[in-house]
Order: structure tokens, then C-alpha cells, then sequence
């Protein structure tokens, strides 16, 4: 039998819920998971999955390529750049975000939203991307949010919309044979066959 340390780290929200001052001054996981921050809760998200790296890179050779033929003014995000929220203790590494630069004026050098956020799923964090890390995005005003599902072969992409009794999330998913399209960056779709070309 081996005695092993119990970490000092907290994760139920019984027990304790961190400021971002602390929650900056955590260790970092020895297996390259991160943390992520909600409302002072901690969560431990898992690290990264093939095929995530290939649906990042096409999905940023995509984006890029939108933005210099339509000479759109923005700039796209991957971690360790995070939206974060001192007043609510909330911090989020989205796997890539677009923020214009008109929202990018308007934040200054803090960092409190997006545009356009994207998730990678994987089954260890599909269920955390779908609820409670979809519905913070939505309260932090982010305007769509893409989650890019290689178990289903979908895309699915969500657009904040104004509704009785506030805002939420309206939802397309996309299938094989199908284009992705965005409501924010008007004219740019992703076919999903090419998203997930060879991965099936």
C-alpha cells in the first residue's frame, strides 16, 4: 500500500469556490488538462483528442480565408487566450473564438466575450461543452457558438436570440452532405464532409 497527498484543490461547490486571484495561482495539471472557472466553480476539463488538432486547422484555414477575401477586421483566438470575467469569477479556454473588431474596441484589453466561439467535442467533455459551458458562453454574451461533434459528424451551430423572459440559444445542426453556415460572419460555410474528411 502507498500513502499519496490529496491535492488542496477543491472541485465541489460545497466545499469551496475560488476568486480569479486563486484560481490564477493554481498548480497546472501534470497532463496537460486545464481549469476552467465558473461563477468561482472550478471544473477540470481533459485534455485533447485526435482528431481535434485536424478540425482546428481546418476550420482556422477556413475562417482566415473568409476574412482576408472579405477584407473583414477581426482576429482568431486558440488557448491559452481565454474569455474571462473578474466580477463573476469566470474564466473559459474556447478552442477558438473570432472576436470583430468592433467588440474587440469595445472590450479594450480585457477579454469578456466573442463572437463567434467554437468547441471540439469529445467524450469526455461533450456533455460539459453542450450545457454548462454553452448556457456561460450565452450569459457571457457571446453571439454563436459552434460545436464540432466528430462522434456524430455533425456541426451544430447555435445563435443567441432574444426570447420571452431573455435570451437563448437557437440551434442548427449539420450533417454529412451539409454546409455550417454563420449568421455573424454573413456568406462564411463550412462544408461538414471536408471538416471531417477521413475521420469517420
Amino acid at each position: 500500500m502507498q500513502a499519496i497527498e490529496t491535492p488542496k484543490i477543491s472541485f465541489s461547490p460545497l466545499g469551496r469556490r475560488y476568486n480569479l486571484e486563486e484560481f490564477w495561482a493554481l498548480p497546472d495539471p501534470i497532463d496537460r488538462s486545464h481549469y476552467d472557472l465558473i461563477g468561482g466553480y472550478l471544473f477540470m476539463v481533459p485534455p485533447p483528442e485526435p482528431p481535434h488538432g485536424i478540425i482546428d486547422a481546418r476550420l482556422a484555414r477556413s475562417i482566415f480565408k473568409y476574412l482576408d477575401e472579405h477584407d473583414v477586421r477581426g482576429k482568431v483566438y486558440h488557448p491559452r487566450e481565454p474569455i474571462y470575467r473578474i466580477a463573476s469569477n469566470t474564466y473559459l479556454e474556447p478552442d477558438m473564438m473570432y472576436i470583430s473588431a468592433e467588440l474587440g474596441k469595445q472590450m479594450g484589453s480585457k477579454r469578456t466575450s466573442a463572437d463567434i466561439v467554437f468547441e471540439y467535442l469529445s467524450p469526455g467533455t461533450a456533455v460539459y461543452d453542450r450545457t454548462t459551458k454553452a448556457d456561460t458562453y450565452l450569459e457571457l454574451g457571446v453571439r454563436e457558438l459552434w460545436l464540432v461533434d466528430p462522434i456524430t459528424v455533425t456541426i451544430e451551430v447555435r445563435n443567441a436570440v432574444e426570447r420571452e423572459g431573455g435570451i437563448a440559444w437557437e440551434c442548427l445542426r449539420y450533417s454529412t452532405g451539409e454546409s455550417a453556415e454563420s449568421r455573424v460572419l454573413d456568406g462564411w460555410h463550412v462544408s461538414v464532409d471536408e471538416v471531417f474528411e477521413d475521420e469517420e
